[in-house]
């Protein structure tokens, strides 16, 4: 039987993320499915460098996911970042995602992109023995009348229709006009669901990349993906489609010649709420000035959208920093809360 969610928050899978999904409870993991981003291998792209290099490097990812996830859970996973040079993904994702099953004792679904199975369709009869397979198709890079013709070379290669899920993925809509943006999307979604696969997923993300412009104090970010879905879900024929986001990330990777050490970023609360974040920013972390975390913190637990200490872990961290009874945290735990309270707030939208 396919598995089922009623939603997939997509996450780079670094520590504050981590975190974020080891401190949500059994319930709020409930009809969740999380999609992870595997970050880049400090190895050559080729068959001999990443044959080497992948034990080490998949010996701290089954450790991290044994501590994030409860044993026999669901997770589905993107191994793209991982060797973006490398010129067969789909047996990347494979050997991965194969070796993550077997150590971690977690049910691993391989997610592979439409440019994967364009470039090497061939390779598609490794991913044979996965009971599922998640078609992660980005509408920027295909058109909607170009999904049969993929999902063809897919069932060609022995994966049946009912072991497929795809994911229709508009990638980073940042500012974008929701109404104008679900009328793209509609086309691609249509198509989706007229191929019989085990369900359809609409995915976006539309979280800036950084904080540079935005003022000190309070403001509103829209949540495009958010309210694209929201207009989505009430059309004819599109009531089977799931829904996916970025969480509080812009779904691009950080430039590969970053910096990190040269980066100050500032000091900020993301809070998801209902088609917005609300940024709370102050001034930068490094050398900045003492205690602007927790006043960021009481700022928010005194305003309306504040879903309250007992709502997730997130919130009972920002109560707790407010009452000074936690430190002002790095940036690590700040999208540790942020995140977590997204999860759980997210979730509980989709099923009011």
């Amino acid at each position: 039987m396919a598995t089922n969610w009623i939603y997939m928050p997509i996450l780079k899978w670094k520590q504050g993320e981590r975190m974020a999904v080891k401190n949500l409870t059994a319930h709020q993991c409930q009809d969740i499915v999380v999609m992870l981003e595997l970050l880049a291998i400090d190895a050559a792209p080729d068959a001999v460098a990443l044959k080497a290099a992948l034990p080490l490097y998949l010996s701290k990812i089954v450790k991290d996911i044994k501590s994030a996830f409860p044993e026999g859970a669901c997770i589905a996973v993107d191994t793209r970042h991982i060797a973006p040079g490398y010129t067969r993904q789909l047996r990347l994702s494979s050997v991965v995602c194969k070796l993550l099953g077997a150590k971690t004792g977690r049910i691993i679904i391989p997610v592979v992109s439409e440019s994967a199975v364009q470039a090497n369709p061939a390779d598609l009869k490794s991913l044979n023995e996965f009971p599922e397979i998640i078609l992660r198709i980005r509408t920027n890079a295909i058109t909607d009348e170009q999904i049969p013709d993929l999902i063809q070379q897919v069932t060609d290669a022995g994966i049946s229709g009912d072991k497929i899920h795809l994911v229709i993925d508009q990638y980073s809509i940042v500012g974008e006009e929701p109404v104008a943006r679900a009328a793209l999307v509609e086309k691609h979604l249509a198509a989706a669901l007229a191929q019989g696969c085990a369900s359809t997923t609409l995915a976006g993300g539309s979280f800036p990349m950084n904080l540079i412009g935005y003022k000190q104090g309070a403001v509103e970010i829209g949540r495009v993906e958010w309210m694209v879905w929201e207009i989505i879900k009430g059309k004819s024929g599109l009531s089977g489609v799931r829904y996916a986001d970025y969480t509080v990330t812009n779904p691009a990777p950080l430039p590969a010649d970053l910096d990190t050490s040269k980066v100050n970023p500032s000091v900020a609360i993301r809070y998801t709420c209902s088609n917005s974040w609300r940024l709370y920013k102050a001034g930068g972390f490094k050398n900045g000035a003492p205690d602007q975390y927790r006043g960021l913190c009481q700022l928010l637990i005194t305003d309306g959208v504040y879903s309250q200490s007992t709502f997730s872990y997130g919130d009972q961290c920002y109560a707790e920093a407010a009452a000074h009874r936690m430190g002002n945290g790095n940036p690590s735990s700040w999208r540790r809360d942020a995140t977590n309270h997204h999860i759980v707030f997210t979730k509980a939208q989709l099923t009011r």
